[in-house]
């Protein structure tokens, strides 16, 4: 192999970890400055056996009667919300500038619907009891719309922490 294929090889290898790096810097500036929205939850199956512990998640909002049947395959809607963080769809993003307690969200439409993110929420195997009670997605979005999910939330708004390990482990 010739000088000139190694460099081109260690080039292309720096420049997909360089795209990496800066993902994850991405989404940790999000996690870390993003404002807070609470989706309400509906019912779903809480655990897969091949998978591990996770709960599979399905929010209210992503079927909500206010988005036309049409809707694009992708784009951003305008949750409202309210004095608990608690986020409604109020309408398909356009030019307005957004109200005092709105934000913009991504989306990407699914077969049964639309989805913000995160299906699943993932946690330590044999803590599926800590999360029964969960009510609420907790996602941190930013300006541009992009949501990740960072917990879970009960009835009372507070975010579901992770036990703490046990046996010191």
């Amino acid at each position: 192999m010739t000088p000139l294929r190694y460099i081109v090889i260690a080039f292309g290898a720096l420049t997909i970890a360089g795209f990496f790096i800066s993902q994850i810097k991405d989404l940790e500036n999000i996690r870390r400055g993003g404002k807070t929205v609470l989706l309400d939850l509906r019912p779903a199956d809480p655990r897969a056996l091949m998978m591990g512990d996770f709960m599979t998640l399905a929010y209210v909002e992503e079927n909500s009667e206010i988005l036309p049947k049409d809707l694009a395959p992708s784009g951003q809607i305008i949750l409202t919300l309210d004095e608990n963080g608690l986020g409604k769809v109020s309408r398909i993003a356009d030019t307005r500038n957004l109200g005092e307690n709105e934000i913009r969200i991504n989306y990407v439409r699914r077969s049964r619907g639309i989805t913000f993110g995160a299906p699943r929420y993932y946690f330590q195997n044999g803590t599926a009891e800590t999360y029964q009670g969960a009510e609420y997605g907790v996602f941190k979005v930013s300006p541009s719309g992009r949501a990740i999910l960072v917990g879970l939330a009960d009835s009372a708004f507070d975010e579901i922490l992770a036990p703490k390990n046990r046996g010191g482990k």
